[in-house]
């Protein structure tokens, strides 16, 4: 029986949130990768980034990453670009189900813009504006995530406890 549910998808659809709370209903642990790398380096994802790049970033990702299939009871949010380390998935898909959590581009512009920490918390992959960001961004990562998802659920389209309704359904823990 697989028990850990991996939450992918990109920034603002509600990793973190739905996460703990799909943990609290099912009686799991939470982890969110973005603090397990803030904590493994000492600095915040920006502070990461500014220092060392994003491809700094993606590597101590790589290395939390590699270490969560050991988890077991966990609903785990991963980072937006996780889904980049593709040979990592089939060996994570062994242990946990797969949750996309995706939303309409409108509306992750509108969750980021509305977002007073996001520019401090998220540098920018692009340099460009945040909807363009967007845009780009989910052009390249659409398909990785789509490849890799077990259950694909729009947080745009439902509220949390309707997201959390389907997701357990869809695991059956």
């Amino acid at each position: 029986m697989k028990e850990i549910i991996f939450l992918i998808g990109f920034r603002a659809v509600g990793k973190t949130t739905v996460g703990r709370q799909l943990a609290d209903r099912l009686g799991f642990s939470f982890l969110d990768m973005d603090i397990l790398i803030c904590e493994k380096k000492g600095a915040t994802v920006n502070d990461i980034v500014k220092a060392e790049g994003w491809d700094g970033f993606r590597r101590c990702e790589q290395e939390v990453l590699q270490g969560l299939g050991e988890q077991r009871r966990c609903v785990i949010a991963t980072g937006g670009g996780a889904i980049l380390h593709r040979h990592l998935w089939p060996l994570l898909k062994e242990h946990g189900h797969v949750v996309w959590l995706t939303a309409d581009p409108d509306v992750l512009c509108q969750r980021i813009q509305n977002d007073s920490t996001s520019d401090v918390l998220r540098p920018s992959l692009t340099g460009k504006g945040v909807c363009a960001e967007v845009r780009e961004i989910l052009t390249i990562r659409e398909p990785l995530y789509r490849e890799t998802a077990d259950i694909v659920v729009d947080t745009g389209k439902l509220s949390v406890p309707e997201i959390l309704d389907v997701i357990v359904a869809a695991v059956s823990i």
